[in-house]
């Protein structure tokens, strides 16, 4: 899935607040989900790794 990085530098997915570098803001980034871990990537760069502590549905959608 992807987002657009708001100026605030934190994404939203399942209820749960990423953060990404504010330097990033606009820019669209993708996210891998999987069991256990949520990765923000801008193209093949790791921006950042997170542990997944929900089981929310995850609304999969394309930043524009």
């Amino acid at each position: 899935m992807q987002r657009r990085v708001p100026k605030s530098g934190q994404i939203m997915v399942a209820g749960q607040r990423l953060r990404v570098s504010p330097t990033y803001a606009g820019t669209i980034v993708t996210i891998i989900v999987d069991d256990h871990h949520l990765r923000v990537l801008d193209g093949a760069r790791e921006l950042s790794l997170h542990a997944r502590t929900t089981t929310k549905t995850i609304r999969n959608f394309n930043a524009h």
